[in-house]
């Protein structure tokens, strides 16, 4: 079990409406730097930096989804985004997240999709924002074909990101309760609720909005950890796969991000100022 903490000053990741305009900026002119960075991974159809990722998620999906290690490696991911962020684009900025409780049912009013920023929220191609006109490669599903990055907000289902739907999956005690209760909910509440690009399961990090939105379940994971750090900070459960034959995922279990950065094992993500990971949210 991890046991290093980190004794430097821990990182505040902030609910986006809590960045300063000019912290929004930045943030927004990093993902545009990697995306006009040269690919790196040799996957089919990557044509940046940023659709290395797009790629991976792609490429990975039927086993970071639906299982046990679902939570640790969609964090090692966000934790893989911020330091390509950090390394090839020099963001030095807070990390964003959004709380998708504020805005549940009402996704459409949400200050997330200013035209000045994400862009909005539309019923087809975003052509506003700092992604205006995107086109993307990866996708739709498991195909590789050229589209845009698109929305179409479900308001049905975005009211599962709420905060009672929140509160319910973390009044589970058994973690694999808790994440079921998650991937049934408060995560597809995200990705659906923002429909387009995003309702992808597989090239959902087509829309830089997958980074905000795996924050907002990142952090309640957090709070589900913080509420009992003596039982909760390293449980961990479930199968590994979702079809026979099955094995219990264990803290030894290896994430991976096909050369991005280093494989890590779960045990190292599982507190997030535990030495490998040092942050903490705002909230």
């Amino acid at each position: 079990m991890q046991t290093t903490l980190c004794f430097a000053c821990v990182e505040v990741r902030k609910e986006w409406r809590n960045l300063t305009s000019a912290e929004q900026t930045a943030y927004l002119e990093a993902e545009i730097c990697l995306m006009k960075l040269p690919a790196q991974t040799g996957l089919a159809a990557v044509t940046s930096r940023y659709s290395d990722l797009a790629s991976l998620h792609q490429n990975l999906t039927l086993i970071i989804h639906e299982v046990g290690q679902f939570l640790p490696w969609h964090r090692y991911f966000v934790h893989v985004h911020q330091e390509i962020l950090s390394s090839q684009c020099g963001y030095a900025g807070p990390i964003p997240w959004w709380d998708e409780r504020i805005d549940a049912g009402n996704f459409s009013s949400s200050p997330i999709f200013s035209p000045d920023t994400f862009g909005s929220d539309g019923s087809s191609c975003v052509t506003d924002g700092y992604f205006a006109n995107t086109t993307l490669y990866i996708g739709p599903g498991t195909a590789e074909t050229t589209h845009c990055l698109s929305r179409k907000v479900d308001e049905s289902k975005s009211t599962e990101s709420s905060a009672s739907s929140v509160d319910n999956c973390n009044s589970y005690s058994n973690y694999t309760t808790m994440w079921e209760c998650v991937v049934a909910g408060p995560h597809p509440g995200g990705h659906i609720g923002v429909g387009g690009v995003m309702g992808d399961m597989d090239s959902s990090p087509g829309d830089p909005l997958f980074f905000l939105h795996h924050g907002f379940i990142d952090r309640n994971w957090w709070v589900w950890q913080e509420s009992d750090p003596t039982n909760n900070l390293y449980q961990i459960s479930g199968y590994t796969t979702k079809t026979a034959p099955f094995v219990e995922v264990t803290l030894e279990y290896v994430l991976s991000s096909w050369g991005v950065l280093p494989n890590v094992t779960i045990d190292e993500v599982m507190d997030t100022v535990g030495g490998y990971l040092c942050y903490e949210y705002d909230y």
